[in-house]
C-alpha cells in the first residue's frame, strides 16, 4: 500500500510540475495581463508586464503595452514615455511604440518631441492613418495650421471613408478663415455619418462665419439634437 501511495504522490507532482512552469513564462504572465487589461484591472496588468518583462526583458512589445497602461490608463504618463523610450531602444522601427510616444508626450504638453515621434511614426509607415491624423491634432495644437493641413490631407487621401478625418480637416481650415473650403469638409463627414453632432456643430460656425445665420442656426439644432 506504501508503494501504490508514493507511486500516486509521484505521479500528481509530475501533473503539478508543467502547469507551476507554465505560470513562469513572459507568455503566461502577458496572457495575464491582456486579461486584466480588458477587465479595466490595470494597476493588476502593470504588475502582470512587470513579471513578464522580468522573464523576457528584450520583449519591445510587452514595454510598449506596459506604456500604453501607464500613460493613457493611469495617468502615469513619465513612466510610460519611459516604458516607450525602451520599446523603441529594443526595436527602433516599431512604428506603433514611436505613435504612443507621441501621443504621451503631447499629453504633457511636449509638443516638439511629440511632433518628432509622429514624425517617426509616419515615416516608417507612410500608410499609418492614426500617425497623420494625430500628428495633425498636435501641429494644430501648436499652431502649425499648414502642417497640420498636410497631415489631415494625407489621412483623408489614406481613408477617405472615415468623417473625423475630413471633420479635422475642416477644423483647421475655419481656423485658417477658409470657409467654404471648410464647409465642404463638413458636409463630406455629415454624408459620411448623419449622426456626427460634433461635424454639425462646426458646420454652424463655419456659416455663421460666412453670414449665414439661418443655416448655421439649422446646423446648430441638429448639432443640439445629437448631444453635441
Amino acid at each position: 500500500m506504501k508503494i501504490i501511495v508514493t507511486i500516486i504522490l509521484a505521479l500528481a507532482i509530475q501533473g503539478i510540475m508543467p502547469a507551476l512552469a507554465e505560470n513562469d513564462t513572459a507568455e503566461y504572465w502577458s496572457a495575464q495581463a491582456a486579461q486584466q487589461y480588458s477587465a479595466g484591472s490595470f494597476t493588476d496588468a502593470v504588475a502582470s508586464y512587470d513579471k513578464a518583462i522580468e522573464l523576457d526583458p528584450n520583449n519591445a512589445n510587452l514595454w510598449n503595452m506596459r506604456g500604453i497602461i501607464l500613460a493613457f490608463h493611469l495617468d502615469r504618463t513619465t513612466e510610460g514615455i519611459t516604458s516607450f523610450d525602451r520599446a523603441i531602444g529594443l526595436n527602433s522601427t516599431y512604428h506603433d511604440a514611436w505613435f504612443n510616444r507621441g501621443m504621451a508626450l503631447a499629453k504633457v504638453d511636449r509638443l516638439d518631441e511629440a511632433l518628432v515621434s509622429m514624425d517617426k511614426a509616419t515615416s516608417l509607415d507612410p500608410s499609418y492613418y492614426d500617425g497623420w491624423s494625430n500628428k495633425g491634432m498636435i501641429q494644430a495644437s501648436a499652431g502649425r495650421l499648414d502642417d497640420a493641413l498636410a497631415s489631415f490631407d494625407k489621412a483623408t487621401q489614406i481613408n477617405p471613408s472615415d468623417p473625423r478625418g475630413w471633420n479635422n480637416k475642416g477644423v483647421v481650415l475655419r481656423h485658417m478663415g477658409r470657409y467654404e473650403d471648410a464647409m465642404a469638409c463638413f458636409e463630406k463627414a455629415i454624408v459620411l455619418d448623419p449622426s456626427y453632432g460634433v461635424a454639425w456643430n462646426n458646420e454652424g460656425m463655419a456659416l455663421e462665419e460666412l453670414g449665414q445665420t439661418s443655416a448655421a442656426e439649422v446646423a446648430y439644432n441638429k448639432a443640439k439634437s445629437l448631444g453635441a
